[in-house]
């Protein structure tokens, strides 16, 4: 059975298909990541709170990311004891 996390429901998730323009919308969210298109490196910016976090790369990028949502899932909207 799922935990409740309070507040989870707010939460703002971006997942933008362009490097472009996506990091501009990644910033206004929660979190967001900015995916390369066809043909391009695979490389993806991450941001964090309004600021770039780390730039994933390789072809575990969709996997690094559901982990780093996960984690900042956890971090802000677990129950504190």
């Amino acid at each position: 059975m799922a935990r409740a996390l309070s507040g989870v429901e707010g939460l703002k998730v971006a997942v933008m298909g362009c490097v472009v323009n996506g990091p501009g919308e990644s910033k206004h969210a929660d979190i967001g990541i900015s995916l390369p298109g066809t043909g391009e490196d695979p490389r993806a910016p991450v941001y964090v709170d309004g600021k770039l976090a780390t730039t994933l790369r390789g072809d575990t990028i969709a996997r690094d990311f559901a982990r780093m949502l996960d984690e900042y899932v956890e971090r802000r909207f677990a129950p504190k004891p």
